[in-house]
């Protein structure tokens, strides 16, 4: 997730569903497994695209919920798959309400407060019934790429969500959720629990309806652990350096990342000389060390990709 300040990604590679067109690109996943690939390929985390113009034109007349959430069959919706806030599904799955508030952001109305407020939520076993349309887009997305491009799934960790249901929204600090930490800790496990217990069907589901690859956030203090814990690909934020995170992890896992996307506000030339070396030719993907931004030209993020598939052949040849 975004609001998340931790540095590390982290993706594994689980059987998939049978009855979806063959694959035709399969250029991400092999470099996921550690098999050869003839260039690097790349791919840029941005929710719901909002760096694109296109997507910005059409939220200046849609909302990204849609109208009368809590009361609507959101069955009715499967073929939207672009709402900004994605993340926290789960969360409204639980019972809580979640608005986009302009200039601000997802906001939670009526935020966790007091241990008391847990009894609020629902039943975590019920929340991937709950996002049956999620796993429709998802089917309906992977029937529409006709085997151009890998599917990737998505949710927010639980740390994440629990941080804007107890802050009410966004927050640099993340200091009343660490309050909880600190003063409710108990509260906090079972709040933790909870969203665990409610992610883990939903991501299954993501699976099963076709998505081809996980993604999730964690703690870049945790990099051996995490390269020994079954996990294909580990992606690393712009503040950790490829080479030490090499020697950290080994040659079993991919690493990905790990640009600054800051640095794709330079000029379309010089964006074409940055990265790839640290990282060399082989289990890596290229990405940004973290989501592109709503003001970034998608003619600069086009540049960022040809010039990784350009170099990446070149290393290969050299």
């Amino acid at each position: 997730p975004e609001s998340s300040s931790l540095g590390i990604c982290s993706y594994t590679l689980l059987p998939q569903p049978q009855g979806f067109p063959e694959l035709k690109n399969d250029t991400f996943l092999r470099a996921a497994w550690g098999e050869e690939t003839d260039y690097t390929p790349v791919w840029c985390m941005r929710q719901a695209g909002r760096y694109l113009p296109e997507f910005r034109e059409t939220r200046a007349f849609h909302s990204p919920f849609p109208p009368s959430w809590h009361g609507l069959n959101r069955s009715h919706y499967p073929g939207v798959t672009g709402w900004e806030p994605r993340c926290f599904l789960p969360c409204q799955a639980l019972g809580m309400e979640v608005t986009m508030v302009p200039g601000k952001g997802p906001s939670f109305p009526e935020p966790l407060r007091e241990e008391r407020d847990l009894e609020r939520l629902r039943d975590p076993a019920t929340v991937a019934s709950e996002l049956g349309y999620v796993f429709q887009a998802i089917t309906l997305t992977r029937q529409q790429l006709a085997g151009r491009v890998p599917l990737i799934g998505f949710a927010g960790a639980p740390w994440t969500l629990m941080t804007y249901m107890v802050e009410g929204g966004g927050s640099s600090t993340m200091s009343q959720a660490k309050r909880w930490l600190y003063q409710r800790p108990q509260a906090s496990h079972q709040l933790l629990r909870i969203l665990t217990d409610a992610l883990v069907p939903y991501l299954v589901g993501q699976v099963a309806a076709g998505a081809q690859i996980i993604f999730a956030k964690d703690g870049h203090f945790a990099l051996e652990e995490l390269a020994q814990a079954g996990y294909e690909v580990v992606g690393l934020d712009w503040t950790v350096a490829p080479e030490k995170a090499r020697e950290r992890v080994g040659k079993t896992v991919t690493l990905q990342g790990n640009l600054d996307p800051c640095a794709l506000y330079a000029s379309e030339e010089e964006i074409g000389k940055l990265m790839l070396n640290d990282f060399g030719p082989q289990r890596y993907i290229a990405n940004l060390g973290h989501g592109l931004y709503p003001d970034m030209d998608p003619e600069h993020v086009g540049a960022f990709v040809d010039a990784v598939h350009k170099h990446s052949r070149l290393l290969r040849q050299n």
